[in-house]
């Protein structure tokens, strides 16, 4: 297969863009035997524990901080019928669209925020990945507030979390973030803020109103990246990375937004 208007064939194309590409987290595998050389390989690492339905038929799915994109192509291999991603970090849009053209995938990516999802923009969800991300953020609760306002399915949480384990909701805060990254080239990440705890998790999750909140694998170590965060960061107890599902109050089929009134209106 050739580029349009071009001598060039699409495997040549991918190629010199990844190539072009000085950083890539998630190492993932294309058509034609192209390899994204990134460290993380999110289908060893997170896929067998992150709870992704085995059929996603039919399904509108919202992929928050896609990244390159891995769980956004693979909700689409799956069979969501619409896959909507957000990042707000413009390389990984860039790779994003790389490796979509790579798949000759539907799945879209919308450059915004968290903070930036509502309905009328976005529309509804049978079905929202919130991977990798909580972590990050200065304002958990309020990303939440407005993730519930768009999943009227299931919500499908990971983050890393601080480790101590016990009944109350505790959270450690870092101002100036960590070190964090592979272990052979570990850099500092000043992004990491918030680790909760298990429970914490939970009553955030409770608190801006998800229903049936549960935690999806209990005691799963997941991925060299939150291992080799928690061990540098000195946490009190052992963290871990942990997986939450969560369902909206009023279960509902995600609906596109409305085309016909203004946005903004």
């Amino acid at each position: 297969m050739h580029v349009r208007g071009s001598s060039v064939t699409l495997e040549e194309w991918l190629s010199k863009r990844i190539k072009e590409e000085p950083y890539w987290f998630h190492r993932m595998e294309l058509p034609g035997g192209l390899i994204t050389p990134g460290w993380s390989d999110p289908k060893i690492d997170k896929l067998p524990y992150f709870g992704l339905p085995g059929k996603m038929t039919g399904m509108r799915v919202l992929d928050i901080g896609h990244a390159e994109g891995f769980f956004s192509f693979e909700a689409e291999r799956r069979g969501a019928a619409e896959v909507i991603g957000i990042e707000n970090y413009p390389p990984m849009a860039r790779k994003f669209e790389i490796c979509r053209a790579a798949f000759d995938s539907h799945a879209r990516s919308h450059l915004a925020s968290v903070y930036d999802l509502n309905p009328k923009t976005f529309g509804t969800f049978d079905l929202v990945m919130f991977f990798g991300v909580l972590y990050h953020l200065r304002h958990p609760l309020l990303a939440l507030e407005k993730i519930h306002s768009v999943c009227t399915g299931t919500l499908l949480m990971q983050t890393a979390t601080c480790g101590i384990e016990n009944h109350r909701p505790l959270a450690e805060f870092h101002p100036f973030g960590i070190q964090s990254g592979p272990a052979e080239h570990p850099s500092h990440d000043p992004t990491c803020f918030w680790f909760p705890n298990t429970a914490c998790c939970l009553a955030m999750l409770q608190h801006v109103g998800f229903k049936a909140v549960e935690e999806e694998v209990p005691n799963a170590s997941v991925g060299r990246l939150v291992r080799s965060m928690i061990q540098r960061v000195g946490f009190r107890n052992n963290g871990k990375s942990a997986v939450f599902r969560a369902q909206a109050a009023v279960q509902q089929s995600g609906q596109p937004p409305a085309e016909e009134p203004a946005p903004w209106s």
